[in-house]
């Protein structure tokens, strides 16, 4: 075990135990703050200015900046709030998170085929997966890439697992996605990621964007419906969680057009969401580092 390791897991561990010593409502304000100075520090500041000047090219300067700040606020509240996860319990789970239309999802897993549920680093993504199970009863099958501290890792997966959700590494995620689908399980992809250049490429705020087609491909392959999720932040820090299914019943066959087609629609969706609650998203992730700003699209649009 690397000493930088060990290191790094003390720091997370009293950061924790600190964390947990306060009320939610709390900890909510301290991980806002604690957002508030990352972005003052400038970490990642130019990436998340840019990201959203791309996608936002009519706000000026002085919304975007707001725009921006929000956003590591949002983040700075969801961190402080995993770290309080062992503080959860089964009944202030279902206080601080609700689904408001419980329904499409009964009816989707009714199908008998499983569901890939899809989200994005929106909101707190951690607590729509808690959240799912507990008000539900249907785990997850939580696809996840495995943190380079094994220390820190295994104690953050303890609390995803807590309430019976499982974690699959990337590594080994085919054979566990399909395995969990054909027991008519529940899949869950946080699928805004940032994909590798040569990946498909779909429009994302304006810009054609390099996209994983995984859930796409499993979808059309398997027959699981894709069902996308998004736990919104209210005024009082509680959650609201709204899940839709992605159409794909005019999709037939395995084809390249139809992987295209049906990833484009759930990017498009997950768009939607943004649009609608941008200080939600995290807008420091390099989703865009293999696209050129959006006036170079445009020159090369014109040309």
């Amino acid at each position: 075990m690397r000493v930088g390791h060990l290191l790094e897991y003390f720091a997370f561990s009293l950061l924790g135990s600190f964390v947990r010593l306060w009320p939610l409502r709390n900890v909510q304000k301290m991980g806002a703050t604690l957002g508030e100075t990352i972005y003052a520090i400038g970490f990642r500041k130019k990436i998340t200015q840019k990201n959203l000047r791309n996608a936002f090219p009519e706000k000026n300067s002085h919304e975007l900046n707001a725009l921006a700040r929000a956003s590591y606020r949002s983040i700075g509240t969801a961190l402080f709030e995993f770290l309080w996860f062992p503080c959860l319990t089964a009944e202030r789970v279902r206080e601080i998170s609700r689904i408001e239309n419980p329904h499409v999802v009964r009816e989707l897993h009714a199908r008998g085929k499983g569901i890939i549920l899809l989200t994005a680093h929106f909101g707190n993504w951690e607590l729509l997966a808690q959240g799912m199970h507990v008000e539900l009863g249907l785990p997850i099958s939580i696809i996840v890439k495995p943190q380079s501290n094994p220390l820190v890792d295994a104690r953050i997966n303890r609390w995803r697992t807590r309430w019976g959700n499982k974690v699959v590494p990337m590594g080994i995620a085919v054979r566990e996605i399909l395995r969990a689908l054909n027991e008519q399980g529940v899949v869950g992809v946080v699928a805004d990621q940032s994909a590798p250049k040569e990946s498909t490429a779909v429009d994302f705020f304006g810009r054609k964007a390099p996209t994983y087609e995984g859930p796409a491909v499993f979808s059309l392959k398997t027959g699981a419906p894709l069902m996308i999720g998004f736990a919104v932040r209210q005024a009082d820090g509680t959650y609201r969680s709204h899940f839709e299914e992605i159409p794909s019943a005019d999709l037939s066959g395995f084809t390249e057009g139809n992987i295209l087609e049906l990833t484009r629609r759930h990017v498009a969706v997950t768009e939607q969401y943004i649009r609608q609650y941008p200080d939600h998203w995290m807008w420091m992730h390099k989703r865009w580092k293999h696209v050129p700003d959006r006036q170079e699209v445009a020159k090369v649009g014109d040309a």
